[in-house]
């Protein structure tokens, strides 16, 4: 064994379970989507009303689509070595050989079939009337909003007798890895090359009409859930206008009221019995906002704000569930008892049009944040399982966030023809956090899940005619993507940048046909734990390419 301070990055374990997995699942989405907007303007009144309504269905049409999991495993000796750093593929290697299917048994057997449904309901009146002198706007509205979720999902488990050699299945059950180009380029001594289960001949063996017919489990039912949402709003804004000294200033300051009813209903698990649940909630929230804007000059414009903003909880987070890992001991779950986080904003902001299609900008921003919503891991207790690792959404405290940003927009239309449709633009982002939560006995300091100290971007681009072309790169720093617990270290993703292109070519004033390139450089993206030393996860997406079309009528 090889220590690097308190970290072991060289070792051999006598005993590790190596195991060969093959997923499979057929998705189906389905969405209807209606909607009508209408609005009327006379003399210095103006009325606008919008409805709309959609359905969503998410789901796997048949059982033996619904995310088929088909499994083998073998125990033998791992040694590793991990000195290269996270950015390094390590070293693994095991006297057992991978390719030979009498080393392996059978693993659980898993498919997993999820039905997911989801109403949305929305709408919104407006009203406005048009003022001479300081106030030169009033308007109010409403809104009523309605949400649903009901969400289910379902495991089949099938365990064969321990010890089950893979070969009881026979030749057809397993294949060697079908790619010869297996993590090529990444260097590193692992295997590339070893069994892999045949989905169809696990499905033939294990996936009987008794298991396919059989009754809900405690787990099944743990995992559903049902969670409803209604949400009535109202405003009134004020509109203002006046010269101080010889500065224009516009703006406007206004409240909201939000009133919202949330059930969250599902099945809570002790043991092997259930019991239906249901958590209802009330939030009342008034949310005022302020902003102003000062001509400062013919070309230099300030803009200040301040808002009470409001930030509800996904639906699937707030849900009474838990959904168990088959593969580790860990769950995921929802938490009933969150609640939406509030938070007072400040924003404030110099322009400089140095001409008349060039800009360069200076911010700043402060939020402070009540009760925000981070990640927390604990440990509970599941029958036959033992203890794992529970990741829910918890309420964390209060917290701050402030910085500055700076951005740069010209287009070049001092360049001779074609070139005046050349253009740059780039902007730099600094933030800083105060916080100080735990995750287990972990304490978390200065830190929220994904927020980079800097970030930048730079996009060259041209625009003339009918051509509309785009080369971007983006970049940020680190930052933490997971907070650990007592017993698992806090997880972070390295500093990441992708270059991306996009050409656009309008054939008619209906028709426009696009190329989009995502990831040009084939950059990598890395995690690793609370030390790089200790390594996560190498993400090798590649380059995506998308073709477009889009008609207009």
């Amino acid at each position: 064994m090889v220590l690097d301070g308190d970290t072991v990055v060289k070792a051999t374990i006598n005993d590790v379970r190596f195991m060969a997995s093959r997923e499979y699942s057929l998705n189906r989405h389905d969405l209807i989507n209606v909607g009508l907007r209408q609005t009327w303007n006379h003399d210095a009144w103006h009325v606008s009303g919008n409805v709309n309504w959609s359905f969503a269905h998410s789901y796997h049409p048949s059982y033996d689509v619904g995310t088929v999991r088909s499994r083998a495993m073998f125990f033998a000796p791992l040694t590793y070595d991990a000195t290269g750093g996270y950015k390094n593929v390590p070293t693994f290697n095991t006297t057992v050989d991978a390719t030979n299917p009498a080393n392996y048994q059978l693993y659980q057997f898993n498919i997993a079939p999820k039905n997911s449904k989801d109403w949305n309901f929305y709408t919104r009146a407006d009203v406005a009337h048009d003022f001479e002198g300081f106030i030169s706007k009033l308007a109010v509205g409403g809104e009523y909003q309605f949400r649903k979720r009901d969400y289910s999902r379902r495991d089949f488990l099938v365990n064969p007798a321990a010890g089950t050699p893979l070969s009881s299945l026979g030749s057809g059950a397993y294949e060697q890895l079908p790619f010869d180009n297996y993590l090529e380029g990444l260097g590193g001594n692992i295997p590339r090359s070893f069994l892999v289960p045949v989905t169809q001949a696990y499905l033939d063996a294990f996936f009987t009409s008794d298991v396919e017919n059989s009754a809900l489990t405690a787990s099944d039912l743990a995992a559903s859930f049902r969670t409803t949402e209604k949400i009535w709003s109202a405003y009134a804004r004020a509109d203002y206008a006046f010269t101080l000294g010889s500065i224009p200033i516009t703006g406007n300051i206004g409240a909201r009221y939000v009133h919202t009813d949330q059930v969250a209903s599902g099945n809570l698990r002790s043991g092997s019995v259930t019991t239906p649940v249901s958590y209802p909630k009330t939030f009342n929230n008034v949310l005022p906002s302020f902003n102003l804007r000062a001509e400062l000059s013919g070309n230099l414009v300030g803009r200040l704000s301040a808002s009470r903003v409001l930030t509800r909880p996904n639906v699937t987070d707030s849900a009474p569930r838990i959904t168990v890992s088959t593969d580790a001991p860990t769950a995921s779950g929802g938490n009933p008892d969150l609640v939406p986080f509030l938070a007072t904003q400040f924003d404030g902001s110099l322009e400089w049009y140095f001409n008349k299609s060039g800009s360069l900008t200076g911010a700043v921003f402060y939020k402070s944040m009540d009760d925000y919503i981070t990640q927390q891991n604990v440990p509970i207790e599941i029958p036959g399982r033992g203890t794992v690792q529970l990741s829910t959404q918890v309420n964390g405290g209060d917290a701050k966030v402030y910085g500055f940003e700076a951005a740069y927009h010209q287009v070049f239309t001092f360049l001779p023809q074609p070139f005046d449709g050349l253009g740059l633009q780039a902007s730099y982002t600094r933030t800083s956090v105060q916080a100080d939560y735990t995750a287990g006995s972990r304490t978390i300091k200065d830190e929220m899940i994904g927020l980079s100290k800097n970030s930048f971007n730079v996009v060259g681009f041209y625009e003339k005619g009918p051509i509309s072309t785009r080369l971007s790169y983006v970049w940020r720093d680190r930052y933490l993507s997971g907070t650990g617990s007592t017993t698992q270290a806090p997880t972070y993703t390295a500093a990441f940048g992708s270059l991306d292109g996009s050409v656009a070519y309008r054939l008619t004033d209906n028709v426009t046909l696009s190329l989009e390139a995502i990831n040009i450089a084939g950059a990598r993206q890395y995690t690793y734990n609370d030390s790089p030393l200790r390594f996560g996860e190498i993400n090798d997406y590649g380059t995506t390419i998308l073709f477009g079309a889009r008609a207009e009528f």
